[in-house]
């Protein structure tokens, strides 16, 4: 057993099933059946073990917009696919996305891996948009990307809360909504 990797996965069950609150070391090592100095090896403290699972949340998510280029698809695609995609791995992936954005990082995660893998996921919508829009400056590039992303954040934080369940949206208005999103941000834009 690669006791790293099992410390990486163990702590994500801990957190799906008790939430934060719960997650320590010595209960890692506890349902791991290893002795409680074991993951000790691997990371320094929780907030070590916790910042690796929020980096890998964040690759795993810059992994997955990354198929926003894949394909023969025009700038206009790509955009639009990278909300598509951005509101699939929300939806399918909840936990990872609320590490991800609603978590107070530790202080463990001002590493650069971590940083890395947080900026990578912003940096694929800065090359879309880019493609989309090659005559403008990096400065305005950035403000773009912040709004973009901000407006698909907003849409898929609300599909998580329990204030979803009391908006009359049923599923397909729902599928509807981020397809209407990136329409709205594309004309404005334009």
């Amino acid at each position: 057993m690669n006791l790293g990797e099992a410390c990486v996965a163990e702590a994500m069950n801990i957190i799906a099933q008790v939430g934060l609150e719960g997650l320590s070391l010595r209960e890692v090592a506890r349902r791991l059946r290893v002795s409680h100095q074991a993951p000790y090896k691997h990371f320094a403290s929780r907030d070590h073990l916790l910042a690796e699972v929020i980096r890998r949340c964040f690759r795993n998510f810059g992994d997955a917009l990354r198929q926003s280029a894949a394909g023969n698809h025009t700038p206009e695609e790509a955009m639009r696919r990278i909300g598509e995609i951005y509101m699939e791995f929300a939806r399918s992936r909840p936990l990872e996305y609320r590490l991800m954005f609603s978590t107070p990082w530790p202080d463990e995660a001002n590493t650069p891996g971590f940083i890395e893998n947080a900026q990578a996921a912003f940096n694929v919508l800065k090359e879309r948009l880019r493609e989309r829009y090659p005559s403008r400056s990096d400065y305005n590039i950035d403000l773009d990307a912040m709004f973009v992303w901000s407006a698909i954040h907003g849409i898929a934080t609300v599909e998580q809360s329990d204030a979803m369940k009391h908006l009359s949206f049923d599923a397909e208005k729902q599928s509807a909504a981020i397809v209407h999103a990136m329409a709205s941000i594309e004309r404005s834009l334009g």
